[in-house]
């Protein structure tokens, strides 16, 4: 392996962490915001007077 092979190596193993990361970031991101969503979901069916499901039960 020469110094050219071992650049490029180089340069595409952190190209290759880099997409990696911001996947991984947008991932996290979404999943945040589809919490986030679920539980104004639940906020507003409790609102609204609906008899708990057994769902909404906390598991233990």
């Amino acid at each position: 392996m020469n110094w050219d092979s071992l650049a490029l190596l180089i340069l595409a193993l952190s190209g290759a962490l880099s997409l990696l990361l911001s996947q991984a970031r947008d991932v996290l991101a979404k999943t945040a915001e589809v919490i986030h969503a679920w539980r104004e979901i639940q906020q507003s069916l409790r609102a609204e007077g609906r008899p708990p499901s057994r769902q909404d039960l906390p598991r233990d």
